[in-house]
């Protein structure tokens, strides 16, 4: 009889279905992979999947998060790669916000976004919420870290800021051969809101 795992050991295939299952997901969108199909990537029996998820939704769910948080780690590596001064703050910041649209990941957000809404509509109430305050509390944690005041530069701001270039990205309707502008335009307005006049005002 095989002897049961460790704690740590369960944590390190739970982890190893999220980080290798990721090259399924993308490469198949949220309607069209199966459980097979991350198993199969993560070299683990499907039924290692389920001891973990009870459903590709609950592990959609939890992969989602994950790139969010990996995102967001991301953020801070390169805003905060050199130096706390303003201007290279709004720089690294503004580079950063430009390269989000050549990720792989953010590709696949752009793509799947109908997909991933009814996701998002069809876990609990509670899970929700909880998800948006994760969102909420990965932005402000960033302001703070750039010494940004978020009574005034409010992270809820930046966070819909953020998810309108998104739902923009993903519009038949916009003209696509003014796209690249209207991004820059956008994008240059979310920094100036966050460190334009605000930058000698807003900080601690």
């Amino acid at each position: 009889m095989p002897r049961a795992l460790t704690e740590q050991e369960k944590c390190a295939q739970c982890q190893r279905l999220l980080e290798k299952g990721k090259a399924a997901v993308l490469s198949h969108g949220i309607r069209k992979v199966s459980v097979d199909d991350i198993a199969k990537v993560s070299g683990m029996a499907k039924g290692t999947f389920y001891q973990h998820f009870e459903s590709k939704e609950k592990y959609l769910y939890a992969f989602i998060k994950k790139i969010h948080h990996d995102t967001f780690t991301q953020a801070r590596q390169i805003i905060f790669s050199e130096t706390s001064d303003g201007d290279a703050l709004r720089l690294n910041a503004h580079n950063f916000l430009k390269s989000l649209f050549t990720m792989p990941e953010m590709a696949f957000f752009i793509q799947n976004e109908p997909d991933i809404v009814m996701l998002l509509e069809a876990v609990p109430n509670h899970e929700l919420q909880s998800f948006k305050q994760m969102e909420a509390d990965l932005f402000g944690g960033l302001l703070r870290l750039a010494g940004i005041n978020t009574e005034k530069i409010k992270p809820g701001i930046v966070h819909n800021y953020v998810h309108a270039l998104f739902l923009m990205r993903s519009s038949d309707l916009m003209t696509e051969d003014d796209l690249p502008e209207t991004v820059d335009l956008i994008t240059n307005s979310l920094i100036s809101y966050i460190f334009g006049d605000a930058l000698n005002e807003a900080r601690h």
